[in-house]
């Protein structure tokens, strides 16, 4: 950590130096925003959330799979390793969300690892207490339990070790190292390919003895990718088939990456409405800012270790960009595996205390606004996509009291009820585009997209009712349908349910 300056404190005749000040203040801030962040509306579970945690109960019971439910890609590493929470503490939110926070913590280390080897002691402090409280999508995303992007973080933080430890010494036990690593991110994560195909570029052109040891490396690689490798092989490489609504071409998709996407994932802009975060030109020239000292860093560090985190930063988009399913510009998750490398590069500016504390008030500062105006958005905006709310105990005692416990229900409740109720009640999501008639019952039309198919068949065959958010019901025709087989309406919260006959 580097040697104890005479700028210590004595607290009882015991010192404390300037790095544990740091760390320590920058911990409890960390903390402070993820507790607000948890008492407000952005910390409300949804269906995604509630899938995660339905995967790891079924886990519990041997119910093991390659990929998230209903996808081709996502590993379920974090569901596995969500399994031995559950089993200690049971199901719950709260349980399926220690994981993540806990590989945010790890990630923060990991980045003060990489610090080490390629800033000086200061910087590297800086940067792995930076990555605790900043960029604000870290405190955001990993407060949540989304499946892979907290995994995103760590891969990227160990690949970057890896690659830099293989580069100190070219030894076979630490290429092989970056191989396994580079092949279990892959299955987990394949937004990690943009910063792996860099990595590894960087090191072989560094370090070329490391492909002595190639014979090993890539077999573990594949060791590591085998679930995803096996699955596609008999799937048909379903992996590589993404299926994007965009038809942009590939500079549109850089220019997206340039502006909104790397400001927002900066802390810059907002996701939502795309709006600054300070005046159009102060956060402007503040934008423009970081660019030119990411140029002039690069030219300066070129002879050094530090050049890998410049080479992955300005080939991740070259590479991410080349698949149409990444272009998004409303949310910048897809560049997470980004961060580790940004809090990295950031925090080489802290070359004194004075420069470090600066970045840090000034860090926190950008991702308090930025939550806090994500909050105000996420309550004032209308017209998006419905969401449950934190609570559906009262939709819940509904269905009970009308004893129901199978449902079809619009994506983002379904799964919430399942889950909630520990299934006692099952849901499903459809997409309502018109019902038939089954032996006096109604059922709705197959959905092809549905996330688990063993739901979808039992509440096919079972006395099921219908949820729907008040306002985004199906068409008159559809709800006629209903009332003509004896389905009854009751409102309660935000819902809309259609009760079968007794």
């Amino acid at each position: 950590m580097g040697a104890v300056t005479r700028s210590e404190l004595r607290a009882g005749g015991r010192e404390l130096s300037p790095y544990a000040v740091f760390v320590g203040v920058a911990l409890v801030v960390g903390l402070a925003m993820r507790v607000a962040l948890y008492r407000s509306s952005l910390s409300a579970s949804n269906s995604d959330e509630a899938v995660l945690g339905l995967m790891v109960r079924h886990a519990l019971h041997g119910q093991f799979t390659t990929f998230l439910w209903g996808a081709d890609y996502g590993g379920t590493q974090e569901v596995l390793l969500t399994v031995p929470v559950f089993w200690l503490v049971g199901s719950g939110v709260n349980a399926l969300r220690v994981v993540p926070l806990a590989l945010n913590v790890i990630t923060a280390l990991l980045v003060w690892r990489v610090g080490r080897r390629t800033l000086a002691p200061r910087p590297a402090v800086v940067a792995g207490a930076l990555y605790w409280v900043w960029p604000p999508q870290t405190v955001f995303l990993q407060l949540h339990q989304v499946g892979f992007y907290a995994s995103n973080g760590i891969y990227s933080a160990l690949i970057l070790l890896a690659a830099l430890r293989a580069r100190e010494r070219a030894s076979a036990a630490r290429v092989a190292l970056l191989g396994l690593v580079i092949g279990l991110a892959f299955w987990q994560t394949s937004q990690i390919v943009p910063v792996a195909v860099p990595a590894v570029a960087w090191l072989v052109w560094r370090e070329r003895r490391v492909l002595r040891h190639a014979w090993l490396a890539v077999p573990l690689a594949v060791l590591g990718a085998l679930p995803w490798i096996v699955w596609n092989a008999s799937h048909g490489w379903a992996s590589l088939h993404f299926v994007s609504g965009s038809n942009s071409s590939y500079l549109f998709r850089l220019r997206t990456f340039a502006s909104p996407v790397l400001p927002m994932a900066l802390g810059l802009r907002q996701i939502l409405s795309q709006a600054w975060l300070a005046p159009y030109g102060i956060a402007a020239l503040a934008y423009v800012g970081l660019l030119v000292l990411f140029c002039v860093g690069a030219y300066r560090g070129r002879r050094r270790d530090v050049s890998l985190l410049y080479v992955v930063a300005a080939v991740f988009p070259l590479v991410m960009m080349i698949s149409p399913v990444s272009f998004q510009t409303i949310d910048p998750r897809y560049v997470t595996a980004l961060l580790p490398v940004l809090a990295l590069l950031v925090a080489q500016l802290a070359t004194t205390w004075a420069r470090a504390w600066g970045i840090l008030v000034l860090a926190c500062l950008v991702t308090a606004t930025w939550l806090h105006d994500f909050d105000r958005q996420v309550q004032t905006v209308s017209g998006g996509q419905p969401n449950a709310p934190r609570s559906i105990a009262p939709l819940i005692s509904t269905l009970e009291r009308l004893h129901v416990d199978r449902a079809y229900a619009d994506y983002w409740v379904a799964y919430r009820l399942a889950f909630d109720t520990n299934e006692r009640i099952v849901a499903v999501e459809n997409q309502f585009d018109d019902v038939v008639d089954r032996d006096g019952d109604v059922v709705p039309l197959p959905d092809p997209k549905v996330r688990f198919r063993d739901y979808d068949l039992e509440v096919r065959r079972g006395r099921h009712a219908f949820v729907f958010f008040r306002g985004w019901e199906p068409g008159r025709p559809f709800l006629a349908k209903l009332t003509a087989h004896g389905y009854s309406r009751h409102d309660v919260q935000n819902f809309v349910v259609y009760a079968p006959p007794r």
